[in-house]
């Protein structure tokens, strides 16, 4: 993984449904098939979770009703084995 790299977000937390008593603004399994960019690592950030990136993503996340609480807007500490690395297309000369 690298700083500026794209990715998908497969699942949120490990899991693709939210738990029952999960409220409407932290329902981040909406956000499952969007599209962000690796913006910091845990350690960059002092942030307790090592397993996590902090991605932003490519929406505005309050047009789904949702909160992020981070300095950078549009952005979410999210468990790194929830991201799918899109693959950038090859160039015409390699296709």
């Amino acid at each position: 993984m690298k700083k500026g790299q794209k990715f998908e977000l497969k699942t949120f937390n490990g899991t693709t449904s939210p738990d029952e008593e999960c409220s409407k603004n932290e329902n981040f399994w909406l956000l499952i098939g969007e599209t962000g960019t690796l913006v910091n690592f845990a350690h960059e950030l002092n942030f307790h979770n090592e397993n996590r990136v902090l991605i932003q993503f490519d929406i505005d996340v309050s047009t789904k009703g949702l909160e992020c609480h981070n300095e950078k807007p549009n952005s979410l500490w999210i468990l790194s084995s929830d991201l799918r690395t899109i693959t950038p297309p090859l160039p015409p000369c390699f296709a």
